[in-house]
């Protein structure tokens, strides 16, 4: 599984460093609110921008470009079953936007942590706790999806992100008729996230089973 795991790394290099560039605009924009305390606030509120890159740069093309390529045809007909092939490159995304997350995180606590405001208002409740990873993961997962059930990056990568806006939306709707307190709020939208996750790559894989014929 661990050659597995470093051609699924080869392969997803070039999104990897397209997220990593996206941190350095974080960072620039994290120092620009050190420099200037009239942007106090902006980069939480940017925050929730780095699941939709995600879904877009890395989930999206993800198995849709194995598709438009043809390098289906030699990933699947390998000793490697469909299904490790899978858990491989979507191991190592999830890796990614975890790693994302975490560095983001870094940034918003340890640069700018006087910057506060009301805990349950979007800019501060999606840029804090568990929640950012579990959207993160999901729209990776959803973009995973819809990349292997469209066959299209041009057709998945928009339509990803319009869903993962659309499901932040409902999340906040969501968010503002429940009466839990900020931490168990917290964990328990992580949680459907989560599961909402782990079934779209059931789904994902339902897809590219299916495929039988090439």
């Amino acid at each position: 599984m661990s050659g597995l795991l470093w051609v699924a790394w080869r392969g997803q290099r070039a999104q990897a460093a397209a997220i990593a560039a996206l941190l350095v605009l974080y960072g620039a924009g994290v120092a620009a609110e050190r420099l200037e305390p009239g942007l106090a606030g902006l980069t939480f509120q940017l925050s929730g921008f780095l699941a939709g890159a995600i879904c877009l740069i890395w989930g999206a093309p993800l198995v849709a470009r194995e598709f438009e390529a043809g390098t289906h045809k030699l990933a699947w007909t390998q000793s490697v079953s469909r299904g490790r092939w899978l858990l491989a490159v979507v191991a190592v995304a999830a890796a990614g936007a975890v790693a994302a997350n975490a560095v983001l995180a870094g940034m918003l606590g340890w640069f700018l942590p006087e910057v506060g405001g009301e805990v349950m208002a979007w800019p501060y409740y999606e840029s804090h706790g568990p929640v950012p990873f579990g959207r993160s993961l999901l729209a990776l997962a959803l973009g995973v999806a819809l990349g292997a059930a469209t066959r299209h990056t041009r057709i998945a990568m928009p339509l990803s992100v319009l869903l993962v806006g659309a499901g932040q939306l409902v999340a906040r709707a969501l968010r503002a008729r429940s009466e839990l307190p900020f931490w168990p709020l917290q964990w328990a939208e992580t949680a459907v996230h989560l599961v909402l996750a782990m079934a779209l790559v059931g789904v994902t894989y339902v897809v590219i089973r299916a495929r039988a014929r090439f």
